[in-house]
């Protein structure tokens, strides 16, 4: 005796009904898959780095104290680190060796993979090297004072975040300061600050970019880092940025490290320091 297709289809329609019902909700979780997978790498980098995610780790982290404003020399010696991004890929930089001097204009130069942005992390304590040491005045920098040696720089790396109040300073004695240094940057007319709450972030990329300017100006560290800083400004602030600002930082005493491709401006540096596939081709 055969069954009806029309009493099969009756059996089947609980199943069909429950598979229908729950396809939306594995479909959402399949497409949250590729962020989940990317929040695990960021969180594995994190804690690689010795950072936290704790709830405003801006108010809890170690209060700049100590810290050398009248350091002559800063040695990278013998340094390592491979980095590893997707896939397992590896890339080394190494080996290191720099005597840098306080008060210095340094472009890093080099093409797109060559290491740069690695150098740059390792240069303001972000990466830990696996072989060699930093060494400032001749102290190395190891994991006792790791914090302390952060905190002498300000840097603004290509891939920011920009908080919407200034942190890290006493931003609210700062506000006239802040309202200056708006207006060096073009930016009065779009952004204001009070009692360190910026009015404002929903900005270009290049306004954003001047606003984390803003920031590390306002820390007033005695070492600044910019990771391809001009990359997203215009023409004729990318010429403000390198014959004014740079210069303007150097006059202050700052020791200001750039990263950049715009060979138009090299000529502005104290020294240029080319990589290659991780290691240094040239320093003049």
């Amino acid at each position: 005796m055969f069954l009806s297709d029309r009493y099969v289809i009756r059996l089947q329609s609980p199943y069909v009904l429950t598979i229908a019902y729950i396809l939306g909700p594995i479909e959402g979780i399949i497409t949250q898959l590729p962020g989940l997978s990317e929040a695990d790498v960021s969180i594995k980098k994190i804690n690689e780095m010795g950072l936290t995610l704790a709830e405003n780790p801006e108010l809890t982290s170690v209060v700049r104290q100590n810290v050398s404003t009248d350091w002559k020399t800063l040695e990278l010696v013998k340094l390592f680190h491979t980095y590893r991004s997707e896939g397992d890929r590896a890339f080394t930089v190494g080996p290191i060796n720099l005597t840098l001097n306080a008060g210095e204009l340094v472009f890093i130069v080099g093409g797109n993979g060559s290491g740069k942005s690695t150098l740059a992390k390792l240069l303001v304590g972000l990466y830990i090297p696996e072989s060699g040491e930093i060494r400032l005045d001749g102290n190395p920098v190891t994991d006792s004072n790791r914090e302390w040696y952060r905190q002498h720089f300000s840097a603004v790396f290509s891939d920011f975040y920009l908080f919407n109040r200034l942190v890290g300073v006493d931003a609210i004695a700062l506000d006239d300061q802040a309202q200056t240094y708006l207006e060096k940057l073009r930016l009065e007319k779009k952004v204001s600050v009070t009692e360190g709450q910026l009015s404002t972030t929903a900005l270009s990329q290049g306004q954003r970019k001047r606003l984390a300017l803003l920031s590390a100006y306002l820390e007033d560290r005695s070492i600044y880092l910019f990771d391809e800083w001009a990359a997203d400004q215009d023409p004729m602030f990318r010429e403000i940025f390198y014959t004014q600002l740079l210069p303007e930082l150097k006059q202050r005493g700052k020791t200001v490290f750039v990263i950049s491709h715009d060979d138009h401006y090299f000529n502005l540096a104290d020294r240029l320091i080319k990589l290659d596939y991780g290691q240094i081709v040239s320093d003049r």
